[in-house]
């Protein structure tokens, strides 16, 4: 019995020893769950990656933050009659906390985004795949990447380029760059771009929502435009301009729409989404399962009616000088809300007289503007999920013509190519009301800002046009 206590002693003992030395000896194999380092393996894993960047660009330029601080610095915008979010300091830039609101929320979301961008750079340069899907990877992400900067350049002025995705804590002090060589980051991305992501047509019917050669051009075209402006209208960069406008129009992928409102989802629904008009716009689905639209919120009337989809708060909206300089022939004056009917039966209308805000009451106005459509979604699913399907588009084929016209006036005065470009513009939407002949170029310029203002309110771009032109 002794004995047998011993030998089942030292089994017990032998066993605690292996069982020790097999704890010290530990080496986790990840077989059941992704990390970082065994992540990003095949084409699939970066498609994931592009997707994130993507979602990332959404939220980022289909939200209020960016539009608040585009739109209500201007004078083409003004604040509700209520002071929630502050909108009335945005009118004078005072009274924001930039440490805590949209200031710093812009800057933050921009940076997670480049940080993105960088991921897909970064970890599609391992995996194996055809050298074409690499291209179309890297020019997407270099793209999204130059459009951020482009953003932030000219909100913050010369920035810090991270030109890896963060992997650790350590090296994340960046120095910022000046303007200049930010403005070459930016160039050499979208040229890059501009080179290998095929032709809109190119990608097809399913994909018409992934960045293409012309978004490439066209932004190209921006950032030289710009660069001109803010630099004493330096014509080397306005005939760069000049020219990566010129390849999108020659290009033929895009046109004008012969109507006006058929860019918008209040008119014509899913018909609006991605037209030949549109060279970029954020997507968004039906439900909050999806990157949903909630501008509708920000930007709306302030009220809930079924007639007028899903539910609307009001933070801003068109001032109303410039609602009243629409001539009553231009079609875009018919994308503004100034009276509707309620499923109730009231009768709501706008009045200028009263300053817009008629206070509370039976048919009187419930804020300060008229509402937008280029930002709801009046249908009845809208209504009922409280989510908007209608997308944001970012750039416009319009915005194409009116960038080169400009850049043709600043280089050559106002030349039968400079009117032709205006033109077709203004005459989709006012054709019984001619641009005059016979302009300086001083006035051709007056006329051409007065276009965009009319063409572009709402669509986040008159800021930066303040910018540049003034």
């Amino acid at each position: 019995m002794k004995y047998d206590r011993i030998v089942k002693s030292g089994i017990a003992g032998l066993a605690a020893v292996l069982m020790v030395s097999s704890c010290l000896d530990l080496k986790e194999n990840p077989y059941t769950f992704m990390d970082p380092y065994s992540y990003y393996r095949t084409e699939e894993h970066i498609e994931t990656a592009m997707t994130a960047v993507y979602a990332g660009f959404g939220d980022l330029f289909g939200s209020w933050d960016p539009l608040y601080a585009y739109e209500l610095v201007t004078s083409h915008a003004m604040p509700a009659h209520a002071s929630k979010s502050n909108v009335k300091g945005f009118n004078c830039w005072q009274g924001v906390n930039q440490e805590t609101t949209y200031n710093i929320n812009i800057w933050d979301k921009g940076y997670d985004l480049i940080n993105r961008c960088n991921v897909v750079i970064g970890r599609a340069a391992k995996v194996e795949m055809p050298e074409e899907s690499r291209d179309n990877f890297y020019g997407q992400a270099r793209f999204i990447r130059a459009y951020t900067m482009f953003i932030l350049l000219r909100l913050y002025g010369g920035l810090a380029i991270p030109e890896s995705y963060t992997s650790s804590l350590e090296g994340l002090e960046i120095p910022r760059e000046s303007v200049s060589d930010t403005y070459d980051y930016i160039i050499a991305d979208l040229e890059y771009a501009a080179e290998v992501l095929p032709a809109r047509s190119e990608w097809g019917a399913d994909a018409y929502y992934k960045i293409s050669s012309g978004a490439a051009m066209a932004l190209l075209g921006d950032v030289w435009l710009t660069r001109a402006c803010m630099s004493d209208y330096n014509t080397e960069y306005l005939t760069n301009a000049k020219e990566w406008l010129g390849k999108v129009i020659s290009s033929k992928e895009y046109e004008l729409l012969k109507d006006y409102k058929s860019l918008w989802y209040w008119f014509v629904e899913e018909s609006s989404k991605n037209t030949r008009e549109s060279l970029l716009e954020i997507q968004f689905g039906a439900s909050s399962d999806n990157i949903y639209n909630s501008l509708h919120c920000y930007f709306g009337i302030n009220i809930t009616d079924e007639s007028l989809g899903a539910p609307m708060y009001a933070r801003a909206g068109l001032s109303h000088k410039d609602y009243l300089s629409y001539s009553d022939n231009d079609v875009r004056k018919q994308c503004f809300i100034t009276e509707f009917t309620a499923t109730t039966g009231i009768h709501y209308f706008w009045e200028p007289e009263n300053k817009g805000y008629s206070g509370q009451g039976e048919g009187m106005w419930p804020t300060t503007s008229p509402g937008n459509v280029k930002f709801y979604d009046r249908t009845a699913s809208s209504f009922e999920t409280g989510t908007a399907k209608n997308n944001f588009i970012l750039i416009r084929y319009s915005d194409v013509l009116l960038n080169y016209a400009e850049a043709e006036n600043l280089l050559n005065g106002p030349t039968a190519d400079a009117y032709e470009k205006l033109n077709l513009v203004h005459d989709r939407s006012v054709p019984s009301e001619p641009i005059p002949a016979g302009l300086s170029k001083e006035e051709f310029d007056e006329v051409l800002y007065q276009e965009r203002v009319w063409e572009e309110i709402g669509e986040g771009l008159l800021y930066f046009d303040e910018l540049r032109t003034d």
